[in-house]
């Protein structure tokens, strides 16, 4: 009975301050609920990821035909007949796979990329390997009746904005398209070279077997298999007999794995990095509500110290008094976590979107994960409680005349003895609120780092957007450089800049300056058992007519020998102009391209945020073995022309692959940061919604904490709104104080986001720290102006005070 006694009274008490303890429960369900879902992402993403794979039914195994070589329709099935374990394999599909071109232009928008047609088997509304999942409103999928129809793959489409149905030009044949699709091998789109994000530069094209067959002039024929198996089989044992069998039929294959795709591989492979990015973001927000929550929950408990002491003063044991505070923090840690469950699903439907764009899958799981809740759930429970037992073990360890004692009789504590060293302001009404706040100096940065957690996070999100902008701009700057009109042109093959190919597309009135571009792979590392990062290299004239990277350190040499790397290449491997390096890189050899080891000087560094780009002059192509060679073009229009005549002038001439403007590529790079950006825009409302909700119950807080000061300044006769204005000067020297710390924090953990966490997660890009002057202004209006305005919030309760009843001691 005295236990469900002091329920009911810690219940009222609850009542009695209800606001209060709602927000500090709201700050508990941000943190929890944001830790919740960042925190949830690497489950998502790794059960969609295999939803997706297994509802479109992912390959185990593909044999893929040498490029140029094929057989007749059934030949590449009739070859698994004789395998050891032919009864582990459960279905086998023909494909006809195949490098085409792409005309999708509209009234608007050049769109010529190259393609490739996949044929595959519509006998029973399929392929049932390797399907193609059209969503609601995006078309139609194949129906066992399709004849001369195509579905276009869902990220080229989407980028360019086609509509879900339509006609294309491909292969210089028109055809109807019946929809936009995903398939498993094209969930994330890769360039040849390996480049992220290719969508922009390249279509594949699903249609039924027969009409890719008509499409590529090849009837009846087909140069692709791929293979699923029981869950039980060995792959590995399967796809040696699948090697050998094909050696002796005369086709030269490729066996592979699920696992050696791109889209397969990249997918699986980044969860875990970018989870560790997410982790820092949720344990920040987590860390800055927690803190405010025990702030708040402390402050809260301390402003009714004195009813500890009279009771103590009336004989009541110092457990029995605890006891009632204590039931009520938890009652606001239950609150907050029962609140944290409902933040982390309105966090999760917020987000949700976001990654979607971001990773389009055609299953997306975002379940509520509990244990990852929990997690977060047991410090938003524990930290209440914890809140409250603080002051009230400092309340019941006092004598009762000292935990009665009112605010005059600390007058002289803290800092005020600083007060009287201040000239200014000499009236005692504007000095008061700069005494209250030197008087308690513990009270006072508690309420200050409160915020300061709050502006933390706000800053170093912002910046972390700020930053991820600047990026974008600094790669726009670099990329399109004076000419950011001009047309990447790609090659079908390695041709001769003196050919009859690239002597045609010079001389097309529409073609103003042209510069040749050999694009290889290639690895870099410092020495020849170091540890080697990727690089894409432009070999091509470094003042050339078009374009050239700039450089920002180093300079090119007379003989204009050696490698000219990114500034984020030479920060990853701590080399500068003038060190020796190793390139492993392509060379031209007699039987074809073979891979060698050169020892190469870097003579200067370039500004581009991409580890991976590098730039070597034409006057060293025998580096590579090469003659006079160009798989590249960077063509700019003449005069009078634009970027979209070149496109259609040169594209579907002899050798052209394709023929982009420069901006599309940097536009697939922007699309791409902004999608990141967009989680981070998520969390900046919950951030802002953290910070505000802190401001004003810290505010709220004080108020009860003033009581009987202002209920004296009212006896004597000081008007309400001078009340609130030394309220007001109070918060804001509050809020200066907070605003400060957290800036200043914020600026630490950003610079260590980009400098030390971005190395392990995002090693490929190098973010560079940047905070807009509109950040800083964001943060000073939250922790500033949004705390110092709060007390008007409170004017209402001001305004209804019973002055004699505040002003007593004993009730």
């Amino acid at each position: 009975m005295r236990l469900l006694f002091l329920l009911r009274w810690s219940l009222r008490d609850l009542r009695h301050r209800w606001v209060q303890v709602v927000v500090i429960a709201l700050i508990i369900a941000v943190g929890t609920g944001v830790y919740s879902g960042l925190g949830s992402t690497s489950t998502w993403r790794r059960v969609s990821n295999d939803a997706s794979f297994a509802a479109l039914g992912m390959y185990d195994l593909r044999v893929k035909a040498s490029a140029g070589a094929d057989a007749p329709r059934g030949a590449m099935l009739g070859a698994l007949d004789g395998l050891p374990n032919r009864a582990a394999i459960t279905d086998a599909e023909e494909r006809l796979v195949v490098p085409s071109q792409v005309d999708a232009s509209t009234a608007d928008e050049t769109i010529l990329v190259p393609a490739r047609i996949i044929g595959v088997d519509t006998s029973d509304n399929g392929p049932a390997i390797n399907s193609v999942s059209v969503a609601d409103g995006d078309g139609r999928a194949f129906t066992e009746g399709d004849r001369d129809v195509v579905i276009l793959e869902r990220n080229f489409a989407s980028f360019y904005d086609l509509p879900p149905t339509g006609t294309v030009d491909v292969g210089g044949q028109p055809i109807d398209y019946i929809g936009m699709g995903l398939s498993p091998e094209y969930f994330f789109v890769m360039s040849e070279e390996g480049g992220l994000f290719a969508e922009a530069n390249f279509a594949a094209v699903f249609t039924p077997l027969t009409t890719a067959q008509t499409l590529a002039g090849r009837p009846d024929r087909v140069n692709d298999l791929v293979i699923r198996v029981r869950p039980d089989a060995d792959i590995a044992a399967i796809a040696e007999e699948l090697q050998q069998a094909f050696d002796g039929s005369g086709l030269a294959v490729t066996v592979m794995q699920r696992t050696d795709e791109d889209a397969y591989r990249v997918l699986y492979d980044d969860i875990d990095n970018d989870q560790k990015f997410w982790n820092v973001f949720a344990a920040l927000i987590l860390a800055g509500a927690a803190f405010g929550a025990f702030n708040l929950a402390s402050r809260m408990v301390e402003a009714e110290r004195r009813q500890l002491g009279i009771g103590m003063a009336l004989g009541a044991s110092p457990a029995r008094i605890a006891l009632r505070p204590l039931l009520a923090g938890v009652e606001i840690a239950v609150l907050g976590v029962a609140f944290g469950i409902a933040m982390g699903l309105a966090f999760t439907a917020a987000i949700r979107p976001v990654f979607t764009e971001l990773l389009p899958l055609p299953v997306w799981r975002t379940e509520f994960q509990a244990a990852t809740f929990a997690r977060g759930a047991v410090l938003g429970f524990v930290l209440p409680v914890v809140a409250t037992a603080w002051p009230v073990w400092r309340a019941v360890r006092v004598l009762p005349v000292d935990a009665i004692a009112t605010t005059h009789r600390t007058s002289r504590g803290g800092l005020s003895v600083l007060l009287r060293r201040l000239g200014h302001p000499t009236s005692t009404f504007a000095r008061m609120p700069i005494g209250n706040v030197l008087r308690t100096p513990r009270r006072t940065l508690l309420t200050a780092l409160g915020i300061a957690a709050a502006v933390t996070a706000l800053v170093s999100t912002l910046g972390m957007i700020d930053s991820f902008v600047d990026t974008i701009d600094r790669n726009d700057r670099e990329v399109l450089g004076a000419h950011p009109d001009r047309v990447t042109v790609t090659l079908q093959e390695y041709l001769f800049t003196r050919g009859s190919e690239i002597t045609a597309i010079a001389a097309d009135p529409t073609v103003g300056a042209v510069q040749p571009v050999l694009h290889v792979g290639a690895r870099l590392s410092t020495d020849a058992s170091g540890e080697p990062i990727d690089l894409l290299i432009d070999v091509i004239d470094l003042d050339g007519p078009v374009w050239s990277p700039t450089l920002v350190a180093g300079a090119l040499p007379r003989d204009r020998s050696g490698l000219v790397v990114s500034a984020e290449a030479a920060s990853d491997l701590d080399i500068g102009p003038g060190d020796q390096v190793v390139l492993e890189h392509p060379a031209f050899r007699e039987g074809g391209l073979e891979m060698l080891q050169t020892d190469m000087r870097v003579v200067a560094v370039h500004p581009s945020p991409f580890r991976f780009s590098a730039f070597i002059d034409r006057s060293q192509l025998a580096v590579f073995g090469a003659p006079d060679v160009a798989n590249q073009l960077f063509v700019v229009p003449a005069p009078g022309a634009t970027s979209q005549d070149v496109q259609q002038a040169v594209f579907g001439m002899p050798g052209v692959a394709s023929a982009q403007p420069v901006s599309a590529a940097s536009k697939v790079v922007k699309d791409s940061l902004d999608d990141f950006v967009g989680v981070l825009r998520v969390l900046e409302v919950f951030i802002f919604l953290l910070a505000l909700l802190i401001a004003y119950n810290a505010t709220s807080i004080s108020v009860d904490e003033r009581a009987r000061e202002h209920a004296t300044l009212f006896a004597f006769g000081l008007p309400l709104r001078r009340v609130v204005r030394m309220d007001i000067t109070e918060s804001l020297l509050i809020g200066l104080t907070g605003t400060a710390v957290g800036v200043a924090a914020g600026l630490g953990v950003l610079s260590w986001f980009t400098r030390v966490l971005f190395a392990d997660t995002m090693p490929e890009l190098g973010i560079g720290v940047a905070v807009s002057p509109v950040t800083i202004v964001t943060a000073v209006v939250l922790g500033v102006l949004a705390v110092g305005a709060a007390p008007m919030l409170t004017v209402r309760r001001l305004r209804g005070m019973n002055i004699p009843a505040t002003l007593r001691v004993v009730e």
